[in-house]
């Protein structure tokens, strides 16, 4: 657990480090769960209200490459745009579902 959120925090930094890159055409894959001004934290987040997984990739103009973490099948990649995208359920009791979510620290 330690070693996935070292990699949270250094890819969230990583990816604030890069505004200077270009911007790129997104997959339409991101999703407005509340405003700017929000309380949600970058990267990876779980609502409990709804039981969904969350990422918030906090820079403005890169999209960036993260890796989803499954129980119920494989993990896999994806690319989001700035803002949040909704990732899936959240598995409860070992469930099927999303259960953790990190920056790759690759640009897509």
């Amino acid at each position: 657990m330690r070693t996935k959120i070292l990699k949270v925090i250094g890819g969230t930094l990583t990816a604030l480090a890069l505004t200077t890159a270009p911007v790129y055409a997104g997959d339409g894959a991101s999703s407005s769960a509340a405003g700017a001004s929000d309380n949600y934290p970058c990267g990876y987040y779980y609502v409990e209200e709804n039981l969904t997984s969350w990422y918030n990739h906090c820079n403005s103009n890169v999209n960036v490459l993260i890796r989803v973490e499954r129980t119920d099948t494989y993990d896999y990649d994806r690319c989001v745009r700035p803002g949040h995208t909704l990732l899936g359920k959240r598995p409860i009791r070992n469930m099927e579902g999303i259960y953790y979510a990190w920056y790759k620290g690759v640009l897509c």
